[in-house]
């Protein structure tokens, strides 16, 4: 019998594009699809984020073909729509995506791109329907066409800074904290010498993609920024650093002295960098100890997320916390090949303790999984709350789909992010104990 997945939180490829383009400033999406696709991004993506909103990102357009463009082709209506769209909202970029409709017809949107180039209109353009993969996939569409069609629209660029860091691997949105976590990366590297190139978010234009040959390293932050980097080293011969997350706490450390040691940068100011920054968290931990023993912050966790969530989380709070991972489960379909990495880094976070790690993105499989951890603690997307409740222990909600909570600029990444972690995850045990105190 054939099994049916309920409440995946993983969308379409056209959404994985869509949130890519739309995380850049001067970038104006122009779907070619039906009505629906544009809706469901919103309803499903941008507003199952944190509380996100389209209000404050660029305009997006839709051809919003109807049946007759089903039946005879829709590549008269894009045209229209491309038009249309340059004649009323200025941007530096028009950047075409095309849904499941408008694939199957076989519009040729390489042709429809051309033309708008043709009368120096900036567009590119990438071929993202549904079927052909989730968000991820859709993320590595956008990537790639940008990578691969900027250069062909503009010949010259800005002059490169020196020491200039490319950042790979961390999807709008599916990540919740992105922006935050970018900015706070973006302050680390900077403290050691380097040059951000953040590529997304604020104040990240087409400007910022333009300078990516440039960059003197790729810096990979999970599996899903491997394709951008092998990408460049093809065409540039960049080299990379890839981690499987972006570290919170004290491991950041590591990765700031491979960083120096790679490119060659002053050990002296990485090291008094690490030392203020390491010694402020410490200063965290101890503030925290005395509530830690009293309030009972030991406890089984599960924990679920996309794979470099669960990765920096888990090891953050099994390493440096003291907590027990009972259950990590991964819902973004990581590749085959990287499941046994995966398994083996994730099952030794503390050593000699018996750690489940699971794939899967079914709300029925992962709440089942949760009942029989009979953990004392779930971290989790909003989809885990009523099982969280259900079983009686603390919740806290941190990874997609996030729809009862704001986040705008708050980030679990390196030193300062393991600070709000622990203010956040703490909050959730201290109310729950005191909700069972006064039940």
């Amino acid at each position: 019998m054939a099994h049916h997945l309920e409440g995946s939180r993983n969308s379409c490829a056209l959404h994985g594009a869509l949130q890519l383009f739309e995380a850049i400033d001067g970038v104006v999406p122009v779907i070619h699809s039906t009505s629906g696709c544009g809706v469901q991004h919103y309803l499903g993506v941008t507003r199952m984020s944190g509380g996100n909103d389209p209000f404050g990102s660029p305009p997006v357009s839709s051809s919003n073909i109807g049946q007759k463009h089903v039946v005879f082709g829709g590549g008269s209506r894009l045209r229209e729509q491309l038009k249309n769209t340059v004649k009323v909202v200025q941007a530096d970029l028009y950047a075409i995506v095309t849904g499941c409709s408008t694939e199957m017809v076989g519009d040729d949107i390489a042709a429809m791109a051309r033309e708008g180039r043709d009368q120096n209109w900036p567009v590119i353009y990438t071929n993202t329907p549904g079927f052909s993969g989730d968000v991820h996939h859709g993320y590595h569409l956008a990537v790639k066409a940008l990578i691969e069609q900027l250069p062909d629209i503009w010949k010259e660029r800005d002059k490169v800074p020196s020491g200039l860091v490319n950042i790979w691997g961390i999807i709008p949105n599916q990540d919740p904290f992105w922006r935050g976590n970018l900015q706070e990366l973006g302050r680390l590297l900077e403290g050691i010498g380097l040059v951000p190139n953040l590529l997304l978010g604020s104040e990240q234009s087409v400007a910022s993609w333009q300078q990516i040959p440039g960059a003197v390293l790729n810096l990979v932050l999970s599996h899903w920024g491997e394709l951008p980097a092998r990408l460049l080293a093809d065409r540039y011969a960049t080299p990379s650093i890839t981690l499987d997350s972006l570290p919170i706490g004290t491991a950041i450390s590591t990765l700031l002295r491979r960083l120096t040691e790679l490119l060659k940068l002053d050990t002296i100011r990485t090291e008094a960098f690490i030392s203020r920054e390491e010694s402020r968290l410490n200063f965290q931990f101890a503030r925290l100890a005395d509530i830690y023993f009293h309030a009972g912050f030991q406890r089984e966790f599960v924990l679920v997320g996309e794979s470099a969530q669960v990765v920096a989380i888990g090891e953050f709070l099994g390493k440096s916390l003291g907590l027990l991972p009972r259950t990590l489960i991964i819902t973004d379909n990581p590749p085959d090949s990287v499941h046994q990495s995966l398994i083996t880094r994730l099952a030794s976070i503390v050593p000699g303790y018996d750690t489940e790690v699971i794939f899967s993105e079914d709300r029925t499989d992962i709440t089942e999984f949760i009942r029989a951890s009979a953990a004392q603690l779930v971290l989790g997307s909003s989809l885990e709350r009523e099982v969280s409740e259900e079983s009686g222990v603390p919740f806290f909600a941190l990874s997609f789909p996030l729809a009862d909570r704001i986040v705008l600029e708050r980030s679990y990444a390196g030193y300062r992010g393991a600070t709000t972690l622990l203010e956040d995850i703490g909050t959730a045990i201290l109310a729950f104990n005191r909700d069972c105190h006064l039940c």
